[in-house]
Order: C-alpha cells, then structure tokens, then sequence
C-alpha cells in the first residue's frame, strides 16, 4: 500500500477521473435529456443534420442566406402566353360633379383696329348750280368743266378707277337721261380727279346722244 501511495500524484488522479466520466457518466449524461445551449456548432458532425430531422416551418426566411433563398427558389421558367382579353365590365355609376375651379386670369384686352374706309359717295345737283346734296364723304369738290362734263375731287384713299353712277330722276329735268363715270381716267378733268359725263337721249329723229346739263346723278367709288 506504501508502494502504491507513492505512485499515486495529483495528475495521475485527474487522468484516472476523467478516463471514468468518459467511459462511464459520460454515457449517462448522452443518454438522459441535454441542459439548454450544450450543443453547438462544435458538437455537430458534417451533414449531421438532415431534411427528415428539420420540424416542418421551424426555419425562418430570415435565418437563411441569400444564396440559399435563391436555391430554394429555383431558375424562373418560361413567361407564359398573354392570356385572353376578359370581358368588359359594367358601367359605373357617374360621380358626383366637381367643384367648378377657380377663374383663370383675364386676357389682355386687344388693341382696336382702324376704322374700314367704306367707300366715296355723292349726289350732285345741276340747278341752278353744281353742287352736292346732302353729305358727300370721300369727295370735297365738284365742279362743271364743260358742259355735261363733271369733275368731283376724291379724298386720299379713294380708287376712282373703277367707279358707279346712276341718274338721279328726281332732281333732273326731262326723260331719256344716261350717266357714265369715266373709269380708269380722265378727258377732262384734271388726273386724280372722278369725271362723270351727262347724255341726253332724244326719241327723234335718232337716239344720238347729247350732252346735257340738265341731269343730276348719284356716284360712288370704292376705297384703294
């Protein structure tokens, strides 16, 4: 015993403890119930853990890897045919009007455009002197060149190239009277100027016409 005393050391007697929790309460402690957080990454073998061993829904998305995630997921396949087109649905029912929006600004107010030149017209008296009766805008003057020959000065403006005239009835004296506005220019009259000839027209022997200065008439020229 004295012998087996001084073999015995410090060392030696944790060895020979150790060699018998591992033989003997090691295999105790395996076979009853693990304490929380004994087990792991250490503790487990490569492909320890297999899919028959993983309880169904107990692994979040969140505890997986992207990598993994897109594993699981797979390759996308093929975009499939558009469908046909559904049929179109009711008509529903109208809203409500809207609130009328406010007023939009107003517009700048256009600047008035000139007066239209409306035209020359007169009517011109013969007895017992040349004259105009009434108004006469478009023409300031008129006068008697020869006889049945009448000059009428037109105001700026005023295109006496292509003027109108008719027998005034009422104030000319006998019948078978004509008029007739030179157009395009003058015999008589100075250039510028609306000259107007007075006829009259004899029954007998032959209608030849006279000049007269028996007859008053109505002119009008339009604006250039």
């Amino acid at each position: 015993m004295r012998a087996l005393r001084s073999k015995l050391t410090y060392a030696n007697v944790i060895s020979t403890l150790c060699l018998f929790l591992v033989l003997g309460g090691g295999a105790a402690v395996a076979a009853g119930q693990l304490g929380p957080n004994s087990v792991g990454t250490p503790q487990l073998k490569n492909a320890a853990v297999t899919g028959p061993k993983i309880k169904r829904a107990s692994i979040e998305t969140t505890k997986l890897t992207q990598l993994a995630i897109s594993t699981l997921k797979g390759s996308a396949g093929p975009k499939g045919a558009k469908g046909a087109t559904g049929a179109k649905g009711a008509t529903g029912a109208k809203g409500d009007t809207g609130a009328r929006g406010p007023a939009g600004p107003q517009g700048q107010q256009g600047l008035q455009g000139a007066a239209g030149n409306p035209g020359a017209f007169a009517t011109v008296l013969v007895s017992p002197t040349v004259a105009f009766k009434g108004t006469h805008p478009g023409f300031t003057t008129v006068e008697r060149a020869a006889p049945g020959i009448y000059c009428l000065t037109p105001t700026n403006g005023i295109d006496v190239s292509h003027p109108l005239a008719s027998v005034n009835w009422l104030d000319s004296a006998n019948t078978g009277l004509f008029v007739e506005p030179l157009a395009g220019g003058v015999s008589t009259c100075s250039a510028g100027k609306l000259e107007v000839h007075t006829f009259n027209l004899p029954k007998e022997p032959e209608p030849v016409p006279l000049a007269s200065d028996g007859v008053s008439f109505t002119v009008f020229a339009p604006a250039g």
